[in-house]
């Protein structure tokens, strides 16, 4: 795990300014504590920020340069299957000078190309200059689990692991206005673009060729729906997950250094604690965040999973003094506004783990490609729109709960289309007619462009196109989420649900598999429930939530940031400007909780901002 940078002037007599390049990767310093360094040759700079995971000597560093000086690698990730594709290259006669992963991935590239990325499994986004050539490779994982932006700008091209780092060098800290929009409805910005002007996201699994010219290739090396296709029918769904995920699990494992688990004593987490107990893993130390006199909280079943397994406990609890810090660090760290507001407890988590292990496994992705969002089954009413939304026009206001509620403004949608484009939204578009703001534009272009593959997929489940949206949308703010939280501590976040194969191998399995009964992730607990406690096949599904409005009201700072965020700068930006903040707080502190959400986010937009904008003041 590292942080990655560089820079191609398309004019090959300009020089690479090594202090600009040496600052853009100093600011991830962060993401490699251990070493540091640049290659530069004439208009070509890379840079590199390693934190030691596999090889740990000196023969690991990074840039790494092949033995005849034609190709150069910086690279950000892990992959699983090294010590295999190295035994291949070594068939072939290839010599090595180090057992890193970062070696093999190089080798990989002189012999097979671009081509060699479907040998690959694991997350990785990297950059290699070939000297042959004279251009740049830059390819990013499957499913985006590393993240990779690029810049055009001054006739070169620029990328690094964060958006911050290429603003601090090469680009200034611009708001595209438009995006606002879909920021306020989404809580993200989807696709190959982000909020800022002129700076882009590498889609996952897409690969770029540059060189002197400019942008010389752009394409699409793994797509899902194709690999689903292509993919052999599975004649024994329980046997076949319940191996591929134990193997999924047991590759993660690969390191030099401890590794530990993110537990939050959900099924996901405990899945992955019950394979590495069952695979006869020892002492692996667990990792939890937990709420002092909070319902939800699930610090009592996660030291239950522990204690079931023999694995060393820890837990932390954020709150007072120590949330409002971390929110704060949070802010600063996150190249946009904090999606899903548990990012500082997953930077104070990661702190902790941090005094014990260098890599933290975690369960995100199961949602996603096993249906275990409650959200998917309100996709059951619009198969009888019009019989419910008459029923429930009938149902008293006083009578109307937040479900209720919550469905009668999901079910005003037009069509299917729109109630899955807009099924992981909190604050729907009819909502804001409501306050007045009656005309925003919102570039659903690269949602429609996915739901439309999801529907060829698919076309007889509205559910499974919705869970596929997710997982080229909402799966990518995810791991953009525990990459930068977990980076923030120096620690390496793995993935085991989002193995190639598994992934590839669900996505053809029939609904019951995965949408079967209250919880949805059938498989997944058909598979698990005899290694698992009780109290976590049954528990209910709360997610990673967090009492926000409680820590608001209770801090006398954040109070005074809720009070205050209609002066942030960023809301005179995009239909931001419309809003009648002040008005929609007095209703709320009136009791009004209709808009409690939107407020919550408009909080954390300032919040971010505010913080977020003082690293180029």
């Amino acid at each position: 795990m590292c942080g990655i940078a560089g820079i191609i002037h398309y004019n090959k007599s300009e020089k690479v300014n090594e202090s600009l390049l040496t600052l853009c990767r100093d600011t991830l310093l962060h993401r490699g504590i251990d070493d540091g360094a640049n290659y530069i040759h004439q208009n070509v700079g890379l840079a590199h920020r390693r934190l030691s995971i596999i090889d740990l000597t000196e023969s690991g560093h990074q840039p790494m340069i092949s033995e005849d000086g034609n190709y150069i690698v910086v690279y950000n990730g892990e992959i699983y299957n090294y010590v295999a594709l190295r035994e291949m290259l070594l068939a072939k006669g290839v010599h090595f000078k180090s057992s890193s992963d970062t070696e093999v991935l190089l080798q990989m590239y002189i012999h097979f190309g671009k081509n060699m990325l479907h040998q690959l499994s694991g997350m990785f986004a990297f950059a290699i200059w070939d000297n042959i050539k004279e251009e740049l490779f830059l390819a990013r994982d499957r499913v985006g689990i590393k993240p990779l932006h690029y810049c055009e700008v001054n006739n070169s091209f620029a990328f690094a692991s964060e958006p911050k780092a290429l603003m601090k060098a090469y680009i200034p800290f611009e708001i595209e206005d438009e995006r606002i929009n879909e920021l306020l409805i989404y809580r993200f910005v989807a696709g190959k673009k982000t909020l800022y002007k002129n700076l882009y996201k590498l889609l996952p699994g897409h690969y770029l060729v540059v060189n002197h010219t400019g942008i010389k290739e752009k394409a699409q090396w793994w797509n899902l729906k194709t690999a689903i296709e292509n993919h052999q029918p599975i004649s024994d769904p329980k046997t076949w997950f319940f191996n591929t995920f134990n193997n999924a699990v047991k590759s993660h494992m690969v390191s030099d250094v401890p590794v530990g688990v993110l537990l939050s004593g959900g099924l996901d987490s405990s899945s992955i604690a019950a394979s590495l107990n069952y695979q006869g893993f020892t002492d692996v130390k667990t990792f939890n965040v937990g709420f002092k006199n909070f319902i939800d909280d699930e610090t009592d079943i996660a030291q239950q999973v522990s204690k079931q397994y023999n694995f060393p406990f820890y837990n932390i609890k954020v709150e007072d003094d120590e949330l409002l810090r971390n929110t704060l660090f949070a802010a600063k760290m996150m190249g946009e506004s904090l999606v899903h507001q548990n990012e500082p407890q997953l930077i104070a988590i990661s702190a902790l783990a941090n005094q014990h292990v260098k890599v933290l496994l975690s369960g995100e992705g199961a949602d996603e490609f096993m249906g275990g969002y409650v959200r998917y089954k309100a996709l059951d009413y619009f198969n009888h729109q019009t019989f419910y939304k008459n029923v429930l026009s009938i149902i008293p206001s006083f009578a109307k709960k937040n479900r209720l509620l919550k469905l009668e403004k999901y079910l005003s949608f037009k069509s299917i289309d729109e109630a899955i484009i807009f099924n992981a939204v909190n604050n729907y578009p009819s909502e804001f007619k409501k306050i007045g703001i009656t005309n925003f534009e919102i570039n659903n272009n690269y949602r429609e462009q996915i739901l439309g593959d999801a529907k060829k997929l698919y076309p007889n489940s509205i559910k499974r196109q919705a869970m596929y949206l997710d997982q080229h949308t909402y799966l990518c703010t995810l791991n953009e989420r525990n990459d930068k939280t977990t980076m923030s501590a120096s620690i390496e976040c793995r993935v085991p649900f989002l193995d190639h194969k598994l992934i590839e191998g669900l996505g053809t399995l029939p609904d019951e598999f995965l949408l079967k009964g209250k919880r949805g992730k059938f498989i997944l607990i058909d598979s698990f429930k005899n290694y698992l406690p009780e109290s976590v096949t049954n528990f209910r599904k709360v997610g990673f939530s967090v009492p926000w409005m409680q820590f608001i009201k209770s801090n006398e700072q954040f109070n005074y940031m809720w009070n205050t965020m209609e002066n942030s700068e960023v809301m005179n930006m995009g239909v931001l400007k419309l809003l009648d903040i002040p008005s929609l707080r007095n209703k709320f502190n009136k009791g009004d909780a209709s808009q409690e959400n939107l407020l919550r986010q408009l909080f954390f937009i300032a919040l971010w901002y505010d913080n977020f904008k003082t690293n180029f003041s």
